[in-house]
């Protein structure tokens, strides 16, 4: 209680803690009050400003009792300010944390990050935002501990107004920042920030004009990221410095790169480096992503080395990513594939803002659409080199050296990861059937984010006709493949573009379902206020083709000689199967629970786990980065 004491005895007894001659006294204090965390390298002078634990702060050089927010106004605002393209990892020195976006609020963690952009106003402000374009501010409605936190929001600025109500706009905009500090009509607006240069290269990131109020990450909780009082740059330790790192150049800097991301090699002389000889097979390891996903492919390249597997070949979705991946220093051996090699019409190819967080939609014209459907052309363009295809999405974790060989050692066309529901995961949200009662639904569900196909023609026909029902019936491609192997999809409603807009009912956007297809079971929602009636969270499941289209496809497998397997789940784990064994194993570091387990090479027996259905939020949340998945070695 005696921190928010302003008088001057307070103050004097705070000055001769600061003495280097009292230090014995700061490491006292420090050890009952101390937010702001040193590092192993922390400095250990004492800092000019540093936080109480419980949420009371220590100020150090007296004056108000909150920080005051910075208007726009006195700084300008970032959509007036050119975004130069570059794009940052921002790192706290002392605890090597990562700045990272989980869903809207900003956290620090070990191996997760978000990439940002930082806009530079002529007042000498910084307005940041991550990659796909929600900026950071300070919530100035302080959290239970008495801080405010760092989070991010979707910025959106107000209209311009109309020339001809130019006065009464403005004597409106006068009244309304005169009472909240906010100008009309804006809604929550980004923070600015100030950032010092320290004489170790980092930076120290204030959060107030006059430079008294500062960042850092919070003792007892090292995830949030806080404001804090009275520091200077020189005397700050190493929780409120940041390290920013540059992952992609400005636009300017990269027009000046002529040479394409392929390099002057033909996709099939790139495609032939990262060629592998696995069980008498030459294999390709493919996978595919933007600059989005760039954290989650530094965990994917990491296990990729611990399991011996020394190559793999890229599809860059937005002209970024494989630059970024240089830059990251990738840790194996890739080569690079882009649009252009896909060969696919204008219309597939062409997507603004490629490099943003993927459009989940599933319609035609969204983004996330067309790089599922670039994707199967991939795989396609590989097989047709006789080579066979290894296809994993980057939130697949191979655990093991076995995982090649014994997918080779199948011996049909095409080898797939299962989608069942199993075990105790229950987010009917993000993953739909999740829930023990609605399991049984998904027995025969498989998942397009990792599969294993052969360089035959029964396969290249599987994977034609996978594109096929995407491009007519606008489905994904699991959707697709799903279709293709058991005669129905997952949980897309098929639409025919020839055929007159209905309504699916649950959205309320216009759908065309295909005459050639079934209507699916609806799944109602399960929240207390979800119901058939009013349609919220309801969820279409398992649309069934027509039973003449369903045998036609048939015959084709047949006459094709087309086999197929799926994976077990016990060796190649999916997301519901993370979270079950999450406290017995996934969550456990390496020494602890099933750490080695006999004759069973990776852990508990699996050779893979896909981090899907909403579970890299497990990992995320992870605040002691105690998982051995965070951590990628060789398993004994």
């Amino acid at each position: 209680r005696a921190s928010r004491d302003p008088s001057a005895a307070f103050q004097q007894r705070m000055a001769a803690l600061r003495r280097p001659r009292e230090r014995g006294l700061l490491c006292l204090a420090a050890l009952l009050c101390a937010v702001c965390q040193q590092g192993a390298d922390a400095q250990r002078e004492a800092p000019a400003g540093r936080l109480l634990s419980g949420g009371r702060r220590w100020r150090g050089g007296g004056g108000g009792s909150r920080r005051t927010p910075t208007r726009l106004e006195e700084t300008g605002s970032p959509e007036s300010i050119i975004d130069t393209g570059a794009r940052w990892r921002i790192r706290v020195v002392g605890s090597g944390r990562f700045l990272y976006k989980n869903g809207m609020s900003i956290i620090g963690t070990k191996q997760f990050f978000s990439l940002f952009e930082l806009r530079r106003a002529a007042s000498g402000a910084y307005f940041i935002a991550d990659h796909a374009g929600d900026w950071l501010r300070l919530n100035s409605l302080e959290g239970a501990d008495g801080f405010e936190r760092l989070e991010a929001i979707k910025y959106r600025p107000p209209p311009p107004p109309d020339p001809a109500s130019d006065a009464e706009h403005s004597a409106v905009v006068e009244v309304e920042q005169r009472s909240t500090g906010v100008a009309a009509s804006s809604g929550p607006t980004p923070s600015p920030f100030w950032l010092t240069r320290h004489a170790s290269g980092a930076y120290m990131v204030q959060v107030s004009a006059d430079g008294r109020w500062y960042l850092c990450e919070h003792a007892a909780d090292p995830q949030k990221l806080v404001a804090a009082a009275g520091g200077t740059v020189e005397g700050v330790n190493t929780s409120a410095l940041f390290e920013l790192q540059r992952v992609v150049a400005p636009e300017k800097e990269r027009e000046q790169e002529a040479a394409p991301p392929g390099g002057a090699l033909s996709f099939v002389e790139r495609a032939k480096r990262c060629v592998m000889r696995k069980g008498g097979r030459d294999v390709v390891l493919a996978t595919y992503h933007n600059i989005g996903m760039m954290d989650w492919a530094s965990l994917f390249w990491g296990w990729l080395k611990a399991s011996a597997i020394d190559r793999f070949f890229l599809l860059e979705l937005d002209g970024l990513t494989c630059k970024a991946a240089r830059a990251l220093n990738v840790s194996v051996h890739f080569e690079c594939a882009t649009a252009a090699d896909m060969m696919l019409p204008p219309e597939l190819t062409h997507i603004q803002k490629a490099s943003a967080l993927a459009d989940w939609g599933t319609t035609a014209e969204s983004a996330y659409f067309k790089f599922l459907r670039w994707k199967l052309r991939f795989v396609e363009l590989l097989a047709m080199q006789g080579v066979d295809v290894l296809m994993a999405d980057v939130d697949v974790l191979i655990l093991s050296p076995q995982f090649v060989p014994e997918l080779v050692d199948m011996n049909v066309d095409l080898v797939i990861s299962s989608d069942a529901r199993q075990g105790s995961y229950d987010d009917n949200v993000h993953c739909p059937c999740s829930n023990a009662m609605y399991q049984r639904y998904t027995f025969d569900w498989v998942c397009a984010g990792l599969f294993y196909m052969r360089a035959t023609p029964a396969a290249l026909w599987f994977m034609r006709q996978a594109q096929e029902m995407m491009d007519e019936y606008t489905i994904t491609d699991q959707d697709a493949i799903q279709a293709v192997l058991t005669g129905h999809t997952q949980v897309a409603i098929p639409q025919d573009k020839k055929r007159g807009n209905v309504s699916d009912g649950v959205s309320g956007a216009a759908a065309r379902r295909a005459g050639s297809w079934l209507k699916p079971i609806w799944l109602e929602g399960l929240g207390a206020t979800e119901n058939l009636r009013n349609m919220r969270g309801t969820q279409p499941l398992n649309a069934p083709m027509k039973e003449p289209m369903w045998l036609r496809l048939l015959s084709a497998q047949k006459a094709k000689g087309f086999t197929w397997k799926t994976m077990p789940l016990e060796r190649y784990g999916n997301g519901p199967i993370l979270v079950h064994h999450w406290e017995s194993m996934f969550g456990r570091s390496y020494g602890e629970g099933k750490a080695q387990l006999g004759d069973a090479p990776g852990i508990g027996g699996f050779r893979s786990i896909h981090a899907n259905c909403n579970t890299k939020s497990w990992l995320a949340q992870d605040v002691r980065s105690r998982s051995f998945l965070l951590q990628p070695k060789p398993l004994k």
